[in-house]
């Protein structure tokens, strides 16, 4: 966003962690960032290619501006191991020296919009090979990026504090609620092949406001399940599926709606010590109620290209997976939120336009590499009750 500034700040790490006593000598950095393709909203991810200034700028611990000079675009040194490139010293020696200083570390991002008199503040909540992640903690007077980061921290040091520490930096909406579409591929396309090129594209920063979920990249699944159609009152009907755990425990899960849908109830009993003889009475026991059937076992093979939308900090799933039942076979591409950043301002409300903004991304990608699929929210129990004899066909509106 060519009218946006963006600061990356170099501060003590201490600064941000309440365990550590930050220096009240070494210097603050901060360098405005030229690269073209910066844009942030929830969260913002640099590349370390992305680190490309054109202006510095150096700070006392109190304030005070002790250079500041602005020179042609060329890349800077960001002192984290995973950053291998090699970069000339800036022109300025002492700002060069302080970065050379072991102390500083990149730890803040400041914007500053184009008319606006306020300036964002956004703390390094995840370094990774692939960069770093920064979350929007907090708001602050247009000025020094050093005076927006302190104004921010004045306000509101929580979010601060949650994003050191990586266990709790996100949260999840509608926790029981399955929200996903689904591209039900109806040619030849292999899963394997689709993820591989979509986490390519994401990686490259080719599906405009999502990025990677930086560090969980790319994941692979593979499992059994025995599932058993219920029927029922309108919160009972759906299915349940006992999936096998690589100790041969299983996880269950409950997927209640009675028509395929963009939202389902599902939930789960993590890691049981069952047999298949008792899959029948645990569901006896578990919902009394219900009338149940035995549906055809299936293997599943899945590989997930996860990713995040940038702009409001929702994670989704671009999730490729291969499905065989009764010697017939269900391929798609399932588009799902996952869960959210818990950072300033993200609200439940963008979770659905995001999803269908990513789902209509990845129609192109797919439209472009000629795979040919229906749009819909086929099931898995659709798919099994026509691998059971049920249907005649598949239908992605069934």
């Amino acid at each position: 966003m060519a009218e946006d500034v963006f600061w990356l700040v170099f501060d003590d790490v201490g600064a941000g962690f309440a365990g550590l006593d930050p220096s009240r000598v070494t210097p603050r950095v901060s360098m405005r960032l030229s690269s073209p393709q910066l844009s942030a909203g929830a969260s913002a991810w640099l590349r370390y290619d992305d680190l490309t200034v054109d202006r510095a700028q150096c700070w006392d611990q109190d304030g005070a501006l002790l250079a500041d000079v602005t020179f042609p675009a060329r890349p800077v040194r960001s002192s984290l191991p995973y950053d291998t490139r090699e970069v000339a010293d800036l022109p300025e020696p002492s700002i060069q020296a302080a970065l050379d200083s072991g102390r500083l570390s990149p730890c803040y991002l400041v914007v500053e919009r184009q008319g606006s008199d306020i300036a964002t503040a956004y703390c390094c909540s995840r370094i990774r090979a692939s960069g770093l992640v920064f979350s929007r903690f907090g708001q602050g007077p247009r000025g020094s990026a050093p005076d927006v980061v302190a104004a921010a921290v004045a306000d509101d040091p929580s979010l601060l504090r949650r994003f050191s520490d990586e266990s709790e930096q996100t949260t999840r909406f509608d926790d029981e609620i399955e929200i996903e579409l689904k591209l039900t591929l109806t040619g030849d396309t292999r899963p394997w092949d689709l993820a591989r090129d979509l986490a390519a594209v994401v990686q490259d920063r080719g599906l405009p406001g999502f990025i990677p979920d930086v560090g969980n990249e790319f994941q692979r699944w593979s499992y059994e399940q025995h599932t058993y159609e219920v029927s029922g009152r309108p919160e009972e009907t759906g299915y349940v599926a006992f999936m096998t755990t690589q100790q041969g425990r299983y996880h269950v899960k409950y997927k209640f709606f009675v028509e395929d849908a963009l939202r389902r109830v599902e939930l789960f009993d993590e890691d049981l010590d069952l047999r298949p003889a008792d899959f029948e009475p645990f569901l006896r026991e578990k919902l009394p109620d219900v009338r149940f059937r035995a549906l055809p076992h299936l293997t599943r093979s899945r590989f997930d290209v996860n990713v995040e939308s940038e702009e409001t900090g929702h994670y989704y799933g671009l999730e490729a997976d291969e499905v065989w039942a009764n010697g017939q076979v269900l391929r798609q591409l399932e588009i799902e939120y996952h869960k959210s950043r818990a950072c300033l301002g993200v609200v439940p409300e963008t979770i659905e336009p995001g999803l269908l903004r990513l789902t209509n991304e990845a129609e192109a990608l797919l439209g472009g590499w000629d795979v040919a699929f229906d749009r819909g929210y086929l099931s898995k129990l659709t798919f099994l009750r026509q691998a059971a004899g049920d249907l005649v066909a598949v239908s992605p509106e069934s």
